[in-house]
């Protein structure tokens, strides 16, 4: 590489391999050093660029210029494969989302059955259950508002959703005091 840089063009590399052998580490790190790689010490996270995430990145530049600094770059794959490679990363990443989420709803709805079983339904078992349910529905929004998610998980959390959802009105109807007919 020669001359002064002047294109304000960069080329970000995020690799990854194994820890053993180190050598080939070592070898990535010495060739990208070749280049006029440098390696700051930075944090790394990959955003899909939306209108959403630019006014919330926004607030983000603010709070993190508070205590430290922050470098925003707009960068695309360099080859079809490397932005299909992202695709897959972001679709991994939902998918275990989604398998977090619906994990937490077979916990709900195994706590309304442990609560019915022990004769548990109060009132207050109810807000602390409608509470919950909230919660797993504020995060289930926030997951499907980030996108990459496949048909297959949408569906099955809407389900286990859907299940919560009967299991905790059934349960409040259970709580309900009984009126007496006179």
């Amino acid at each position: 590489m020669e001359g002064k840089h002047t294109s304000g063009k960069w080329v970000i590399v995020a690799y990854e391999l194994p820890n053993e052998p180190s050598r080939l580490r070592l070898k990535a790190w010495r060739n990208f050093k070749k280049l006029g790689a440098v390696y700051p010490s930075v944090s790394l996270c990959i955003l899909p660029d939306t209108a959403q995430m630019r006014k919330e990145l926004n607030q983000a530049r603010l709070d993190i210029n508070k205590n430290g600094s922050i470098l925003v770059l707009d960068a695309g794959p360099l080859e079809d494969v490397d932005g299909e490679r992202l695709l897959k990363i972001f679709e991994e990443d939902r998918k275990k989302q989604y398998e977090e989420i619906y994990e937490e709803c077979q916990e709900f709805l195994d706590e309304i059955r442990e609560n019915l079983g022990s004769k548990k339904v109060t009132s207050e078992e109810t807000d602390e259950l409608e509470h919950a349910f909230e919660g797993l529905e504020k995060w289930y929004r926030s997951i499907r508002e980030k996108g990459f998610e496949r048909k297959q998980d949408v569906t099955r959390v809407d389900k286990i959703m859907d299940e919560c959802r009967t299991a905790l009105a059934g349960f409040s109807e259970k709580a309900q005091p009984k009126e007496i007919n006179g």
